[in-house]
């Protein structure tokens, strides 16, 4: 398997795995100078300041006139007065012109933008880098992600946990920003400061790395700093076009790592392209889904051993609770923006992932029986646990979220197939604890759509999301599904009231308006209760305690809400 194809399938299957280190190489390309070059230039400078002139090798001019290593710090305060005329000297090195942006130089690679779309992707949260200058943030902030930055040892003494960032960017040597950080003599790259140090280990013990655009042969302290990590999770990957250094050879043979003779631009975009085809690959083909939702019937109709649907079942709801985006976070994805990008992400990611799962449900609930019921109903508990892992509340609102797609796939399922006892099951038979309180409550009473998916009219977005179920799969007309949808939605929402839950907002067609309005299911049910009194089949069931007062007092309860629902211009 090609180097990338591997890489982008271990993103897959482990989010936030790896860490990036570019070298000097990977600003090179980008016409960026090196530190020696830029370092060179300021002694010049300072030369022409004193009226040298020929002085040959600057370095060595500076260590024969002031006995000592040119030092950025030295430098800069001879030849500035302010910390203003030193910010304004380096960004004449560090950001481009007019010309030089006309030019496309000093601007993000497309290394550096590749790697900005994983990381906006949950794939490279991490990217280290020996070059002062901040391509690797402005790549970062045209994704839309504002990256945590690390320039010093004040910085790294700060820092939140690893997991909780959504883009770290470390710089070793220093960034131009702040001149103070900024390490290039071989005193100054012999080793770090002990937070430094630190955090280093952290970065190499617990990530996967990918090496680009470094030599390693005139950093000590970096190399010492990863080849004292003995940990070995993932891969780790030296991109280079060139052979490799003996030093850094050395080192890819310390760390077990695999060396790619490719430059950063085509390893890195080769590598987000491929992990994005991986993704797309991930919603299953509809072809697929039709064979097991067939193998799965046959099973329900007696015509198969049971086996295989139980173990594709099993598989399928193990394989969704350990999904990386629902245990591993991060939690945090920056600004409003950023938040509500990701969000978006972790949403679709979740109905692609649960399509094969929730079709087989919708299925078994149909056409099933108190034996296969089991097979699934107690997944609903286990995808519906609380976790608090601490960060936005909308993306943590979504971890839930496939136990609210079940609840309606399956109820929906069993009120169209009028299978009640399974019904009242969906309906109270899973129990889980609401997150923050404690207390228990049934998870359809708990987890609306509105609660979980946190979009606008987020029960209307279920009801479309689940409609292929029912119109592919079960082959109900559409009015067939709007109709049991209605059904189960209002069903839903006496049990919600009767738990004393908020009320949340339904997806349910109505007639009437104001004091007039008439959702549809109300009628359905009025004739249920004409019909059989007392003794309706959910009554029967179990369903609020069995008890036709409190199925009332929940009708009358609600009616009232929908009401101010329409009063308030919701329809």
């Amino acid at each position: 398997m090609e180097p990338h194809v591997q890489l982008a399938f271990t993103m897959r299957d482990t989010a936030r795995a790896y860490a990036v280190l570019l070298g000097a190489g990977a600003s090179i390309a980008a016409g960026m100078p090196s530190a020696w070059k830029v370092q060179e230039d300021l002694i010049t400078r300072l030369a022409d300041a004193e009226g040298a002139t020929g002085i040959g090798d600057p370095h060595a001019w500076y260590q024969e006139r002031f006995a000592r290593p040119a030092t950025y710090d030295g430098l800069l305060d001879a030849l500035t007065s302010t910390p203003l005329e030193r910010q304004a000297l380096l960004r004449g090195y560090f950001e481009p012109d007019e010309q030089e942006r006309e030019d496309g130089l000093k601007q993000p690679t497309a290394a550096h933008r590749a790697i900005a779309r994983m990381a906006v992707a949950g794939r490279l949260p991490i990217v280290l880098t020996t070059n002062f200058d901040r391509l690797m943030e402005t790549a970062l902030r045209e994704e839309g992600i504002e990256p945590t930055v690390v320039a010093d040892a004040n910085d790294a003494r700060g820092l939140a946990p690893l997991h909780t960032i959504k883009a770290l960017v470390i710089h070793v040597h220093g960034d131009y920003l702040r001149h103070k950080s900024m390490l290039n003599t071989p005193e100054e790259l012999d080793h770090y400061d002990e937070e430094i140090d630190r955090l280093l280990d952290r970065v190499f013990a617990d990530y996967g790395l990918i090496i680009s655009g470094w030599s390693a042969t005139w950093d000590p302290a970096l190399r010492n700093a990863i080849a004292r990590s003995t940990t070995r999770h993932f891969t780790s990957y030296w991109t280079d076009p060139q052979p490799l250094s003996p030093t850094a050879q050395d080192l890819l043979t310390h760390r077990g790592m695999t060396h790619v003779q490719a430059s950063a631009d085509t390893f890195f975009t080769q590598t987000a392209e491929a992990a994005d085809a991986i993704t797309d690959l991930a919603r299953r083909h509809p072809t697929s889904i039709d064979i097991a939702v067939a193998s799965a019937k046959r099973t329900l109709n007696g015509s198969s051993q049971g086996i295989t649907l139980h173990d594709t079942l099993r598989r399928e709801a193990d394989r969704i609770a350990t999904l990386p985006l629902r245990t591993t976070g991060p939690w945090n994805a920056g600004d409003h923006a950023a938040t509500e990008a990701e969000h978006g992400r972790r949403l679709a990611t979740l109905e692609a992932e649960t399509e094969l799962l929730l079709a087989l449900v919708s299925v078994a609930a149909y056409w099933g029986s108190n034996t296969t019921d089991r097979w699934w109903l107690r997944d609903i508990e286990t995808l519906g646990a609380p976790f608090d892992p601490g960060g936005e509340l909308g993306l943590i609102k979504l971890i839930p979220a496939p136990a609210t797609m079940m609840i309606y796939t399956a109820g929906v399922a069993a009120l169209a197939a009028e299978r009640w006892d399974t019904l009242a099951q969906v309906l109270t038979g899973p129990q889980v604890k609401q997150r923050g309180s404690g207390k228990t409550y049934a998870v359809a009473a708990l987890l609306s759509p509105w609660e979980t998916l946190n979009v606008n009219r987020s029960s209307q977005h279920l009801h479309d999301q689940l409609r292929p179920f029912f119109t592919r799969h079960l082959t109900l007309s559409e009015t067939a599904y709007d109709e049991a949808w209605e059904r189960f939605e209002y069903l839903r929402l006496l049990v919600e009231n009767d738990a004393g839950r908020p009320f949340s907002l339904p997806h349910i067609n109505t007639s009437g308006y104001l004091d007039e309005y008439a959702p549809a299911p109300v009628a359905w049910l009025r004739a249920q209760l004409d019909q059989h009194g007392d003794d309706i089949p959910l009554l029967r069931e179990g369903v609020l305690g069995g008890s036709r007062e409190r199925l009332d007092h929940a009708v009358e309860r609600v009616e009232q809400e929908l009401k101010h629902m329409a009063r308030m211009g919701y329809r």
